[in-house]
């Protein structure tokens, strides 16, 4: 009988230290292939920042890119208008629907763009 009611609270124990056990959480894959595809999903907004203006882009509503300056320059130096800060956000998200992540950006590249003096 001792052995039998062992058995049972050694099997409970086993059991609920089991049952408390957190979950693993299995690491998701950021997969944005559907992206290439469906280039809607890619959004820029421009937004003012106390002394300029800076852009982020979404995807599928859901935030991937906040760049308060301008990339590929020291410091966090903003964007002087509305416009600049469009066209290097509209680069930035063509290299993103071209497929590279994340969209690097050089000094040359955004020259091309605006005027950075």
């Amino acid at each position: 009988m001792k052995g039998i009611l062992f058995i049972v609270f050694y099997g409970f124990a086993v059991y609920v230290t089991l049952a408390q056990r957190p979950k693993r959480l299995i690491a998701q894959k950021q997969d944005y292939g559907i992206l290439y595809r469906y280039n809607d999903s890619l959004q820029c907004e421009t937004y003012p920042r106390l002394d300029g203006w800076a852009y982020r882009i979404y995807i599928r509503y859901k935030l991937l890119i906040n760049q308060p300056g301008i990339p590929a320059l020291e410091g966090n130096l903003p964007f002087k208008s509305e416009a600049d800060a469009r066209k290097i956000a509209e680069l930035a998200a063509s290299k993103i629907a071209q497929g590279q992540m994340p969209p690097t950006l050089s000094i040359e590249e955004i020259q091309n763009q605006i005027n950075l003096k």
